[in-house]
């Protein structure tokens, strides 16, 4: 069975209600992250609760550092296997 990432994220469930060791998980999810940027730009800042992951303190600046940490990760191995397959 394959689970997806955005399970162990705060888009369907709120991360209050989870164990610790889940809610750390789902904190520094970038899918959680993505989650609370769209209901922050959107209007709709979730749950009173305050949250202590950074990620969803910040949620817009966390999107937009994982985003530049996944580019700055792929785009060399995809470069480097794009030339492989061309010769």
């Amino acid at each position: 069975m394959i689970f997806p990432i955005s399970a162990l994220s705060n888009g369907f469930v709120p991360t209050d209600g989870m164990p610790g060791w889940l809610r750390l998980v789902a904190e520094w999810n970038p899918v959680s992250a993505l989650v609370a940027a769209c209901r922050d730009l959107f209007g709709d800042p979730g749950a009173a609760v305050p949250q202590d992951a950074w990620p969803l303190q910040h949620p817009i600046a966390a999107v937009l550092l994982w985003s530049v940490a996944i580019l700055v990760v792929f785009v060399p191995l995809a470069t480097r296997r794009y030339q492989r397959i061309g010769r």
